[in-house]
């Protein structure tokens, strides 16, 4: 099953850890110190891969190369069809969020 998640700038101009946490508040579903996320379990708008962009270039000053390997290796993909000017939305699959649960 496929979730659709609407999201605003500011959701998206952050890390990925913390788009990440956005997608699942927005989503109402708790996160604590366990929970993980499959990144192949997301895609995303061009705007919010555009964003999260800007955010390591202007606010961490990661060069292009860097930023690219980051978004390749840990990123969302960038295939989802845009329905409106600068539409900040994601499309999330079972499987995205996980709990990792420790014996004690």
């Amino acid at each position: 099953m496929i979730y659709p998640v609407i999201m605003n700038k500011e959701d998206c101009y952050c890390n990925l850890s913390t788009l990440y946490e956005n997608v699942a508040r927005i989503m109402r579903v708790k996160t604590d110190s366990n929970t993980k996320f499959d990144c192949r379990k997301i895609c995303v708008t061009m705007p919010v891969q555009e964003t999260i962009w800007s955010y390591y270039r202007e606010e961490l000053h990661m060069p292009d190369d860097e930023i690219a390997r980051i978004l390749l290796l840990y990123g969302p993909k960038a295939n989802v069809e845009e329905h409106g000017i600068l539409e900040y939305r994601a499309e999330v699959e079972d499987g995205f969020i996980m709990t990792e649960h420790k014996d004690d």
